[in-house]
C-alpha cells in the first residue's frame, strides 16, 4: 500500500480563501475578532443568546474603542477590547478553520478563517502585537516566505509577552507591504466612504453601546434601519435558534419623502447586520406565493429580522457574512414567515396604487405610520398585525378626453399662452367652463 500525498498546498489555500472576499469585507473580518472581544470583556464570557441580546439593548457609553487607520502604504487596526493571550494565539486563534466547540466561546467568529483570510487578503507582511492580563504575544510574519516553508503542520512563530494588568489588554495589527490591488483600492477616497457605510451599518447594535469605531481618525456613525410602531411580527424557534421577524413603514431619510435605497428586508445573525434592504428574490421579493416584485409603491417598506443562537454556526449566514445560506432550513421556514409578515404591510401599499401615482411622501402616509422606532434584536415578538388606517375616499377624479390637435393649438394661442402642456390648456378650460357655466 502506497500513501498517496492529499496535503494542501499554501498558495492554492491562500488564493481560494481570499478571492471571494472584499477588501472592505476584509476589514469587517477584522473588527469582528475586535468587537467578539470586546463583548467578552463585558462579561459575556459564557452567556446565553437572552444575556447576549440584553447587552445588545443596554443604553451604556461603549467601554471600548477600534481605531483603523490606512494609507496605501500600510494598514493598521488597534483596540483595548482586553487582548488575546499567548495562549489562545498558540493553540487556536491562528488555527485555519474552529477546533470542536470553540467557536462557541465566540458571537460573531464562526469559522475560524476570518483573521487568516483578512491578513492574507492585504498584504505580505504581518506584525501583531496583543496585551493580555495572562501574558501576551508578538508576531512577524512575511506570509511570502511562510509560503514558501515545506513544514507540516503549518504554525506560526510567536513570541511571548510578559502579562499586563487587567483592563489594560490591547491588540495591534498592522499589515505593510500591500498587494498592488490593495493599495489601488485604498488610494480611491471613495473606498473611506465606503468602508464607513459598511461598519455603520453592520455594526449598528455594537456601535455606541459596546464599541466606538474609528476610521483614520474619524467615529462611525451607527446607521439602524427605523420602522414605525404599527408593524405586524411573529418569532419561532428552531434547533436552537430563535428568528425574531417585524416589518412595517419606515420613516424617510430624503426630507420627507422616501426611497428605494431605504426599502427592503434586514437580516442580522447574533447583532451582525448581513443584509441591509434587501428587495430581491433572495428576502421573497417576486417569488410565487411569497411577495409580489418590488415596485415604487413599496419604497416605504422596512422589515427587521433576528437570528440568534448561542451556537453561532447555525445561524445562516455565509462564511463571508455577506448574505445567507438559502440552503440553511432555518432560513427557508424564516423566509416563509417573513412573507406572511411582510404581505400585511405589501397590501396596505398596494391598496394605495391608483390615481395618486406611486410618488409617496411622509403625509400620505401619517395616518398608518405612528411612531419611528429604532428596532432592537430580540429572541421573541408578540405576534401582531398591521393595521391599515381605512382608506378616505378622494373628491377628485379624472377626465380624459382626446381632442383635434390643430383645435387644441388654436385654444392654447386664444389663452395666449402657446406653449402650454396639453395638461394645463385641458385644466384652463375646464375652469372656465366652471366658472362661467356652473357657477
Amino acid at each position: 500500500m502506497i500513501a498517496a500525498q492529499a496535503h494542501a498546498e499554501k498558495r492554492l489555500f491562500i488564493s481560494l480563501l481570499t478571492r471571494d472576499i472584499s477588501l472592505a469585507d476584509a476589514f469587517l473580518d477584522l473588527l469582528d475578532n475586535s468587537i467578539n472581544a470586546a463583548v467578552k470583556a463585558t462579561g459575556l464570557q459564557e452567556g446565553n443568546a437572552a444575556d447576549y441580546v440584553a447587552l445588545l439593548t443596554t443604553e451604556a457609553k461603549p467601554r471600548f474603542t477600534i481605531q483603523i487607520d490606512f494609507d496605501d502604504s500600510k494598514v493598521a487596526i488597534s483596540d483595548d477590547c482586553g487582548g488575546i493571550s499567548a495562549e489562545d494565539a498558540s493553540t487556536k486563534v491562528f488555527v485555519f478553520g474552529a477546533e470542536d466547540e470553540s467557536h462557541l466561546d465566540d458571537r460573531l467568529s464562526v469559522y475560524g478563517i476570518g483573521l487568516k483570510r483578512a491578513m492574507f487578503k492585504l498584504g505580505n507582511q504581518i506584525d501583531m502585537e496583543s496585551q493580555h492580563p495572562k501574558g501576551g504575544f508578538k508576531l512577524d510574519l512575511s506570509v511570502k516566505d511562510w509560503q514558501a516553508l515545506k513544514v507540516t503542520p503549518w504554525t506560526f512563530q510567536i513570541e511571548s509577552l510578559a502579562a499586563v494588568e487587567q483592563g489594560k489588554g490591547r491588540t495591534n495589527l498592522t499589515v505593510t507591504e500591500l498587494h498592488p490591488a490593495v493599495q489601488a483600492r485604498l488610494q480611491n477616497p471613495v473606498f473611506e466612504t465606503e468602508l464607513v457605510t459598511r461598519i455603520g451599518r453592520a455594526y449598528s447594535f455594537f456601535i455606541s453601546r459596546i464599541v466606538t469605531i474609528k476610521v483614520n481618525g474619524t467615529a462611525v456613525e451607527r446607521e439602524e434601519a427605523r420602522i414605525s410602531s404599527n408593524q405586524a411580527s411573529e418569532s419561532f424557534e428552531l434547533d436552537g435558534v430563535s428568528v425574531a421577524i417585524t416589518a412595517g413603514l419606515g420613516t424617510p431619510t430624503n426630507g420627507d419623502r422616501y426611497e428605494s435605497e431605504y426599502a427592503g428586508w434586514n437580516v442580522y445573525c447574533n447583532g451582525r447586520a448581513v443584509i441591509f434592504y434587501d428587495r430581491s428574490p433572495l428576502t421573497g421579493w417576486g417569488v410565487d406565493g411569497y411577495l409580489p416584485s418590488f415596485q415604487p409603491k413599496h419604497r416605504p417598506f422596512v422589515g427587521i429580522v433576528f437570528f440568534t443562537s448561542d451556537d453561532p454556526e447555525k445561524l445562516p449566514w455565509t462564511t463571508t457574512k455577506l448574505g445567507v445560506n438559502t440552503d440553511n432550513i432555518i432560513w427557508q421556514r424564516a423566509v416563509q414567515r417573513m412573507a406572511d409578515v411582510g404581505r400585511q404591510v405589501t397590501r396596505y401599499l398596494d391598496s394605495r396604487y391608483g390615481e395618486e401615482g406611486t410618488t409617496i411622501t411622509m403625509a400620505e402616509l401619517a395616518d398608518a405610520i405612528g411612531q419611528g422606532e429604532e428596532i432592537k434584536p430580540t429572541l421573541k415578538v408578540t405576534a401582531v398585525s398591521f393595521s391599515p388606517p381605512k382608506r378616505k375616499s378622494s373628491p377628485l377624479t379624472t377626465v380624459q378626453y382626446k381632442v383635434d390637435k390643430k383645435v387644441l393649438q388654436a385654444v392654447k394661442d386664444a389663452i395666449g399662452t402657446p406653449s402650454m402642456s396639453n395638461g394645463d390648456a385641458g385644466i384652463y378650460t375646464f375652469e372656465y367652463f366652471t366658472e362661467n357655466e356652473v357657477h
